[in-house]
């Protein structure tokens, strides 16, 4: 290939570049919570987590977050980062012991204890993870947690492979309705929607057994969701829950694929990445950043669901782009551009320029949605507005932070740019 150039100057970002001020700060804090967290990592691995920069991507996302809010999202988002790549070390990865991993961190998530007083106003200095005090006023303070690395010997599994289907948690939608009336699971299928409901949620816990999930991704975890835990409603958590447990299926489903060596076709991929990138996860995080609850009447509306999706989309595709060499080495195929090259039996390079002009025409569709958004009313409007605005970051930010973090800039060709996109502008109060 041409490098990134060939590719990324099509892709025109209308949405208005930010970043919290906050970031770097909290970076700093964040490698010094994973060393203590996962504990002391070696000079590498701090490096490498410092290079990451995904405090940086938090706040690309989440703007306006305080700065101890920005210390939970970048745990959380770290926390993602390293379950993604436990499970994705192996290129024939074994399903059972992926499945048992993700059924841990929904026993983890559901079993967490309820709030034991009054929520914390978002906003306040509530204790980071990995402390019970206030957040310290000055920077750089030693209450810096740091992600654990991917590699390390953080999730025992157990010694025995299962089957490639695994089952995933059942979730509403369109393409399991074939699977549903038969009492199959249809093929290579994550759960469709963004949640799950009430009555189905008990089969997101397993039988209870040993459980898989321990060591520092567990400890991670354990840390970061507690202030989510505490200070949200139990209907934010619920819907939280429900995009992990939708994110795991994914994750489930396509180690499966991987393990049988199963490529999916592009109607399959869409749905399959939308569930994979954790996309939905991170937008249920935007009413914790902006301390604005997102009402059902908004969250569930046909129109802002559409929005949702094709901002997934946006970002997901951005990044199979961007990471085309890696995923063909090490994704089984799971990849849109791989996908429409085996579809449309096209050259690479022409599969590329395919999803560049997919990508054009969603961008195209999310403005068009933006501004047909009806108005709700005067109470709805306000965190309607903050919600539209969290799917835009999302889009903008992922493209921007994947330009500049030495998660995928380390693994580009030396003749790419530094940023082929818009220059990133300064961050930008609200109005």
């Amino acid at each position: 290939m041409d490098g990134v150039s060939s590719w990324a100057a099509q892709l025109r970002c209308p949405i208005p570049a930010r970043l919290c001020p906050h970031a770097d700060v909290v970076q700093d804090w964040l490698v010094d919570w994973a060393d203590r967290i996962v504990g002391p990592l070696d000079p590498a691995a701090r490096d490498r987590l410092a290079r990451g920069g995904v405090a940086r991507y938090a706040g690309r996302l989440y703007p306006d977050a305080s700065e101890p809010d920005l210390r939970v999202l970048a745990a959380l988002f770290t926390w993602f980062f390293l379950l993604d790549d436990a499970c994705d070390a192996a290129r024939r990865p074994r399903p059972a012991e992926v499945t048992a991993l993700c059924d841990g961190v929904l026993r983890l998530l559901r079993s967490a204890p309820p709030p034991a007083g009054p929520p914390s106003r978002s906003g306040q200095s509530a204790p980071p993870p990995g402390t019970g005090r206030p957040v310290p006023s000055q920077p750089g303070a030693a209450n810096t947690p740091t992600p654990p690395q991917p590699g390390a010997a953080n999730t025992p599994m157990p010694s025995q492979p299962g089957a490639a289907n695994a089952p995933v948690p059942p979730q509403p939608g369109a393409m399991n309705a074939a699977a549903a009336g038969s009492g199959k699971r249809a093929s290579n299928q994550p759960a469709a929607r963004l949640t799950t409901p009430a009555q189905s949620r008990g089969t997101n816990r397993s039988v209870p057994r040993p459980d898989a999930f321990d060591g520092p991704l567990r400890r991670m975890l354990a840390d970061a969701w507690r202030i989510p835990n505490q200070r949200m409603s139990a209907a934010w958590r619920n819907r939280f829950v429900d995009a992990v447990a939708h994110h795991l299926a994914g994750v489930v489903t396509e180690a499966g694929n991987k393990a049988n060596g199963r490529l999916p076709g592009v109607a399959e991929y869409i749905p399959l990445r939308r569930a994979t990138s954790a996309a939905y996860v991170s937008y249920a995080l935007i009413e914790f950043a902006t301390g604005r609850p997102v009402p059902d009447a908004i969250y569930h509306h046909p129109l802002v669901r559409e929005l949702a999706d094709t901002a997934n989309d946006l970002l997901s595709w951005f990044n199979d782009l961007l990471s085309l060499e890696r995923d063909a080495a090490t994704s089984g195929g799971h990849n849109l551009v791989l996908a429409v090259a085996r579809e449309e039996r096209i050259p690479v390079e022409a599969a590329i320029g395919a999803v560049v002009r997919r990508w054009q025409r969603s961008m195209r569709r999310f403005v068009e949605l933006c501004d047909s958004v009806p108005s709700f009313g005067p109470a709805l409007d306000g965190p309607l507005r903050h919600y539209l605005d969290g799917l835009a970051n999302s889009v903008r930010g992922t493209m921007d932070w994947s330009m500049e973090s030495g998660r995928y800039r380390d693994a580009l060709p030396p003749a790419r740019p530094t940023n082929p996109l818009v220059p990133c502008e300064p961050h930008r109060q609200p109005d």
